[in-house]
This record gives C-alpha cells, structure tokens and sequence, in this order.
C-alpha cells in the first residue's frame, strides 16, 4: 500500500476514488481518496475533498450529457471514459480526460470507483485554436472570392474552396485525392512551364510562387488566371504543404486593354487635333484663292483646269482635316433632337444608289424609337462611311442590314467602358456579310491612317471618323467580326429627355448673296485676314479690321456704322472671341456675332457642343458658305 500511495503521490493525472456503498445524503459517492495531483491541480486540499462528491469541482459549463454518461456508468456499473470542463477551487475551468471504473470485492460488490483524470486543457486549447485556424482560413477563402487551395504533400491530398466552382464552374473532388480537376484543366501550351514554377516553389529556388496561364472553365471557355502560393516547411526544410489561391483576371486584362487602347486612341486624337486645327487655317486661305482664281480665269483658260484642280484638292484636303476633328473629338457639333428611324429612312435612297444592285440592303426599324440629341450631319455621314466600308467588304455582292433598337447599358456593362455613364440608348447596328476582320486587327480599326483595305482603296480615317463623333456625342461604339463571316458596327446614342420636336432632315444650303453692309473682322492670322477681305469686299461688304481685341473693341467704339463683328475664336492679347463679342455687345447692344475657328475648345463649345446662342462658321469654309451665313446673321 505505502508502495502503491508513493506512485500515485507522484502521478501527474489526479487519481479518485469515491466510496460507492457510503453515500452522502443525495446518493451521491462520496470521496475517500485524492492523489497529490489532485491539490496541486484543483486547489482543494485532501481535507475539504474528502467525504464530498466531485460534484465540488463542476461548474457552469461542465457539460450535462458528459454527466449523464458517466452517472449511467456508476448505475450499470461500467467502466466509462469522457471528457469533459471541471473547475478548480478558485473557478478557473479546466478539461480533463476521464477514465472511470469500478472496484469488486471479492463477493462480486461493487464497493468504489476509481477515477484517473488527465488535464488536457492544453490540448483542447490547441484543438480548438486549430479549429478556429481552419474555419478563418475557409472563410477567408470565400471571401476572396478566389479557388483558394491547400495541397498537403505528405498526405497526398489537395482541398479546394468553393471559389473552383463559383469562378469556374468546376466541382472539386470531395476526396481530394490527386491528380485535381486542376490539371485536367490547365492549357496544354502552359502545362511544362506551370509544371517548373511548381517545382522551383518546393525545391527553394523562389520563395512566393506568381504565374499567369490559360485555365479551362467548365463550359469549355478558356479564362486567363494568376496564380499565387507559397510553400510551408517542416523543421528539416523540407515542403510538406502549399497554400496558393487562383483567380480569373479575364476581365481585368480586357478592362486594362480597352483602357490601354483608350489612352492611345486620346493620344493620337490630340495630336490629329492641333494638326488639323493648323491645316484648317492653311485650306481657309488656299480654298479662298483659288476661288478668286477661278473667277478670274475663263472656262477656255489653259490654266483653268489647274486651278479646278487645286479647288478638288483643296476640298479633299478640308475632308482630310474634318474627319481629323472627328476622331479628336474637337469637331464643334451642333447636335438637334432628331429621330434616327426619319434619318435612315431619308438617306436609304442615296445608300441604295451609292452601294450598287449587288448589294441587298435590309433596313428593320424598331416601333417606339426613343428620341436623341446628335449632330444630324454627323450622324449621315457615319452611316455612309460604315455602308462604304460594308461595300468594299462585299466586292462579290452581299446583304447589309440597318437596325435601331432601344437599350440600356447598366453598371456593370459601362464599368469596361471608359467615359460611358449607365442610362438608356439608341442603337443602330450595321451589319454586312463581308470578308470580315482578322482577330489581330480587331483592337486598331478605330486608329486613324490604320485600314484593312488594300492600298490606295482607303484613307482609313472612316471608323476613326464614327468612333470620335460618337465619343464625342457621349455614346459608344461596339465592333463586332468573324473572319469569312461579316462585321456588325453597333452605335450607342444616349436617349435624349425634354420637350424639343425631332427632325430627320438637314437644313438646305443658302446660295451665295451679297450685301452692303459694314463688317468688322477680328483674325491675327494675317493671311487669312487677308483673303477673308478680299472675299466679303468681292461681294459687295465694307470690311473693317483688327489683330486683337483691344484695338477690335477702340474700332467699334469710333465706328457707329458697324452692322457684324465676325472673329476667330482663338486669338492673342488676353482676350479670346467670346470675350471679345460680349465686350462688343456691351458697348453695341444687339450687335449680330458671328464665329469662325479651325475649331474650338472651350470658348463656344463646351462638352463638344456649340453653346445654344452661338452663331459659328468652322474653317475651312468656301466664299459661298461665308456668304450665305453673313447674310442669314445680317437678315435675322
């Protein structure tokens, strides 16, 4: 026995043995044994433990199905094991690991039990903590919204998050065995590099693993994704477990490609802009002399023909630089409400005619078009250049196809779109069976000079044209190609809300008039000025002029007779056209403004649309044009 109380003295695990024939009043065992450990562990003493059940050491949270067990095995009289939350004297609990079992006498009677109890709060901690990792980690990994994965080397297993199937439409294997749906799925050119980074990561050779492949999703499709993983080590550096995540950055890098090309498409526009902006001022004074020489030199002249030549050329010239403006988004629009369903049907003649027999044309408009806000111009002139380029497509014959549809462009659509707010659309999509656009070309047709045509069969500034005057009105342009199968160019215009009545016609040019009347021109550009008083006397006006505003301003103050202040709009000395008009119409009230500009930024047009009381006459312009917009501003 003294050998027996000296092991149990020095066992860490707490030893009791309760009397099971002595009972305290409830029928409870009573304690007539506790080793060392017991003290040492709960903070009773041997005093206070004996003679008490060990009901003394449970608490609030000692579990009551763990008690049940065990008072059932008391009343079978079975050896029983549990675990379960005890507290010491000063209520601080702890976790015990029980093994309980009964004590015969020789007459088969059950007299105590002994029960030997382990702590193992520690390990409990730790099970727990490990659990808590566990849940944090998944629930990290739904959170990111990634295929989140752990590959346990030494098992042989790999788990996956629910991002596989969320993100590609793939069900993990639940078993985790290997190989994964992972490599089943992973591009066949990208497999022997994927395959080397990998093993570079468990070999040591780069600490953080970050690669970019092709990974097939369950529908077949192909995703482009980033992979990142870091590998864990034992203490002898060996890798025993990979944690990595993959994501599908698909639409990432079309949203940093639109952008990239978005970027280089303002680029070139800016400078196509200050390009054609100079060239405007050239083409003015060229277009205005040949002109005179044209008046000056009979049919019959030898050198009429050069001149007419020189007007043609002049005339493609100013196309050149308009179509320039267009890209740049700087051509100065004067944009009406109008019903795209009229315009089409307006211009459906001059399409069939420009397009030829060979071409079958089907135009489908839908009922109910909603009404927009554009440049009517503008919009005539796209719709032949996209006709145009349909028809060179379509050198054997083909079918091309006009529709307008109503739309609208959420959140998340105009999220890839730079510059395009969500609302309601007017499309009008242009469709052609033609050759088509190799992929590879796709993502330059809107680049100016840039062509799919053979050479000298384009300028290629045609879709650039469309692209800028529809950025330019705040809508969107969406190209659709198959090689071998045709193209479909869709145009968004923003649904226009008010009251104003909507046109489908364009205004008719005015014939050339003349007049009397005394004009004051305001241009620094000295070749200009100069060929725009040759032109206004030629037809009758007295001109006046100035360089800049301050001497245009001392002139109509000694000048009672001054009927129009014509003016560039972009001029030196501080004041630009517009403050030069309102200083003018500060002094005359009523005095009749017109504008004139190779184009304009913000003085007479704000978000590329002419202010509503501006009167604007854009360079290059012929003697006719002046003419008949000096008349109509003298007349109204």
């Amino acid at each position: 026995m003294r050998l027996l109380e000296a092991a149990a003295a020095h066992m860490n695990d707490i030893v009791i043995i309760t009397d099971n024939v002595e009972r305290d009043a409830s029928g409870n065992a009573t304690i007539t044994y506790v080793n060392d450990a017991f003290e040492r562990i709960t903070g009773f003493t041997r005093k206070e433990a004996i003679g008490r059940t060990p009901r003394i050491l449970q608490g609030p949270k000692t579990q009551r199905a763990e008690l049940d067990r065990i008072r059932h095995a008391v009343e079978t009289k079975s050896p029983v094991r549990a675990e379960l939350i005890n507290y010491t004297k000063s209520g601080q609990e702890y976790w015990l690991e029980l093994d309980l079992v009964p004590l015969e006498n020789d007459a088969g009677l059950v007299t105590h039990f002994v029960a030997v109890q382990r702590d193992i709060t520690d390990r409990r901690r730790a099970e727990e903590a490990l659990r808590l990792s566990e849940t944090r980690f998944r629930l990290v990994a739904e959170a990111t919204g990634n295929a989140v994965w752990d590959w346990d080397i030494t098992g042989g297993r790999v788990w996956w998050s629910d991002g596989m199937f969320q993100q590609f439409g793939h069900h993990p294997d639940p078993e985790g065995t290997l190989p994964t749906i992972w490599r089943a799925n992973v591009h066949p050119d990208d497999e022997k590099r994927v395959d080397e980074l990998l093993d570079k990561l468990l070999l040591g050779g780069i600490g953080v693993l970050h690669d970019r492949y092709r990974f097939r999703r369950a529908d077949d499709t192909w995703a482009e994704v980033e992979n990142h993983a870091f590998v864990i080590r034992d203490d002898e550096g060996r890798a025993i477990r990979v944690i990595g995540s993959m994501s599908d950055i698909s639409h990432r890098l079309e949203m940093e490609d639109r952008l990239r090309q978005s970027q280089k498409l303002e680029a070139v526009g800016q400078l196509t802009g200050g390009v054609a902006h100079d060239f405007n001022n050239l083409l003015t004074i060229i277009i205005g002399n040949v002109e005179l020489l044209q008046d000056s030199l009979a049919e019959d002249n030898p050198l009429r023909q050069f001149a007419d030549m020189s007007a043609h050329a002049a005339d493609r010239g100013a196309e050149l630089t308009n179509r320039l403006l267009a890209f740049s988004r700087k051509q100065t629009l004067q944009p009406e409400v109008i019903d795209v369903n009229a315009v089409i049907g307006g211009i459906e003649d001059m399409l069939r005619r420009t397009l030829g027999e060979n071409i079958d044309i089907q135009i489908e408009l839908t009922d109910g078009l909603w009404l927009t806000e554009i440049d009517l111009a503008q919009v005539e002139a796209s719709l032949l250049n996209l006709a145009i380029n349909s028809r060179d497509a379509m050198r054997e014959g083909g079918s091309l196809t006009i529709e307008t549809a109503n739309t609208t462009l959420d959140d998340d659509y105009v999220s890839t779109e730079a510059g395009l707010t969500a609302g309601d659309y007017v499309v009008i999509a242009v469709s052609d069976t033609g050759h088509g656009i190799p992929n590879h070309q796709i993502d330059r047709v809107f680049e100016p000079f840039f062509t799919t045509k053979s050479t000298g069969q384009g300028t290629g500034l045609g879709l650039s044209m469309v692209y800028g005057f529809v950025k330019q009105t705040g809508g969107h342009v969406r190209i659709y190609s198959e090689f071998d199968e045709g193209t479909t160019v869709k145009l968004y215009f923003p649904r226009y809300i008010g009251d104003h009545a909507a046109h489908g016609i364009a205004a008719v040019k005015t014939p050339l008039q003349r007049g009397t009347e005394t004009i004051l021109v305001v241009e620094d550009d000295a070749l200009i000025l100069q060929q725009l008083m040759a032109q206004l006397t030629g037809i009758g006006y007295e001109v006046v002029t100035a360089s800049a505003g301050a001497p245009a301003l001392d002139i109509l103050r000694a000048r009672p007779d001054i009927h129009l202040l014509l003016t560039d709009v972009v001029l030196p000395g501080g004041m630009n056209g517009r403050q030069i008009a309102e200083a003018a119409q500060a002094i005359r009230p009523g005095l009749k403004v017109l504008y004139t500009s190779g184009y304009s930024e913000n003085a007479i047009v704000h978000r590329g649309r002419l202010d509503r009381d501006v009167n604007f006459l854009g360079k290059p312009y012929r003697r006719s044009e002046l003419a008949a917009k000096v008349r109509q501003m003298l007349e109204s």
